[in-house]
């Protein structure tokens, strides 16, 4: 009987242990590279998860400035974003206001549109 209950307390003692590391994933994703590893190849290789990641680190302004900066650090994922924002014609409108009110810019831009003109002549 004893013996019983000593393998009674031995496995709720387990379940207990695995139940509370289990419920501390934050904590094992700082601590542990394998599990850190597989959830995040788990959240990449799964569109829906990594586009609900993306909205979560969007929603910050730390968080986004980091997609930012990794995304504009990265020429195959400028590209992209170049090609991309070349195709929407309410983006690109976007894209030439700003350049034309940055005092900066807005000598560029001009000189880039005589150029564009004297192609097409």
């Amino acid at each position: 009987m004893l013996k019983r209950f000593l393998a009674v307390v031995l496995v709720a003692a387990c379940a207990g242990a695995l139940g509370g590391c289990a419920s501390d994933v934050s904590r094992q994703m700082t601590t542990n590279t394998e599990t850190k590893t597989k959830v995040m190849d788990t959240i990449a290789t799964n569109p829906e998860m990594a586009s609900e990641m993306m909205d979560r680190m969007m929603a910050s302004d730390t968080t986004r400035a980091v997609v930012v900066d990794k995304a504009m650090s990265n020429a195959v994922v400028v590209q992209a974003l170049i090609n991309r924002m070349a195709r929407d014609q309410t983006t690109l409108d976007a894209m030439v206001n700003v350049a034309a009110q940055d005092s900066l810019m807005h000598g560029h831009l001009m000189a880039m549109m005589k150029s564009i003109d004297m192609m097409h002549r």
